[in-house]
């Protein structure tokens, strides 16, 4: 199995103990909940996801208390900056969800930063290759097993637990790929081999313009691709997920041994919800369509 330069063994049966209960801060105990995710991830157990668009740190807060298991704050396809992802990672610190900032691109630097803030990890997109994948990995983890510069202000507790957060932070680091490209199904095995990869996540959408089938999930040439993932997954013991378009998808998703599922968004959500409740009361001779 592929390793980040100087990365080892990650042991399973890490037991926290290094830790005085006095003294674990809040922030360590964010690192505790990565680890048990970390460890569902590798035991298949479902994992259900939403992705955060929103501003306002109310969202996964409701998100988490709704029983999600992992929330996604995207920062790529949204307005979401350091300042508002700082404050959903706070707001998250009250829920039993584990929150990943969703970088803009696989950027060491800008990756530093969410970890710094307190992200445990990140779910990446268009990681294409082995080399990106090594890349990905190195870059949440300290030296020797990676190339993290130093500054954890907000994940380290602002210096209340930086021994502790030293201690733990490599072994807790979560880094999931989003695959996206015809690029990266070619290189799936090599990708999911890479040591530190704890799961992968499919991008419907941008994975089937890069297969000339936009949306068309039924498409044979989509169905192998995302076939040849999941054969990769298992074969390297890795959490296979998918972002999920519909309840159906996802449900044909659990059944064919997915656990790591993307399968609401918060704007998507109020939308729907919005349209149901204004159709459920509006005569039907009245209602408006949307212009499109």
């Amino acid at each position: 199995m592929a390793r980040a330069p100087g990365m080892g063994d990650c042991d399973d049966s890490y037991e926290y103990s290094i830790i005085s209960p006095k003294l674990r801060g809040y922030l360590v105990r964010e690192l505790e909940k990565a680890r048990l995710f970390k460890k569902k991830l590798k035991q298949n157990e479902l994992c259900l996801g939403a992705q955060i668009a929103l501003s306002d740190p109310v969202v996964p807060e409701i998100f988490g208390r709704a029983g999600f298991d992992w929330l996604i704050l995207d920062t790529e396809h949204s307005a979401q900056s350091p300042l508002t992802v700082k404050a959903m990672l706070q707001a998250a610190t009250a829920t039993d969800a584990v929150a990943l900032a969703r970088p803009l691109r696989l950027d060491p630097d800008e990756i530093r930063r969410f970890l710094d803030l307190g992200s445990p990890g990140v779910f990446c997109p268009f990681i294409n290759s082995k080399a990106d994948a090594l890349l990905l990995v190195s870059a949440c983890r300290y030296p020797p097993a990676g190339i993290r510069g130093w500054g954890p202000r907000r994940a380290a507790g602002y210096g209340f637990d930086t021994v502790e957060y030293m201690a733990t932070a490599n072994d807790s680091m979560i880094c999931i790929p989003i695959i996206e490209s015809r690029e990266a199904v070619e290189h799936i095995d090599e990708i999911v081999s890479v040591d530190g990869i704890d799961g992968i996540s499919i991008g419907p959408m941008d994975l089937s313009i890069s297969l000339g089938c936009f949306q068309q999930f039924t498409n044979a040439t989509y169905v192998d691709a995302v076939e040849k993932v999941r054969a990769a997954c298992k074969r390297h013991s890795k959490a296979m997920g998918t972002g999920c378009y519909s309840e159906e998808h996802a449900r044909a998703c659990i059944e064919a041994g997915d656990s790591l599922l993307l399968v609401a968004g918060d704007d998507l959500f109020l939308a729907s919800e919005a349209k149901r409740h204004v159709e459920g009361l509006r005569p039907a001779g009245e209602r408006r369509t949307v212009q499109q």
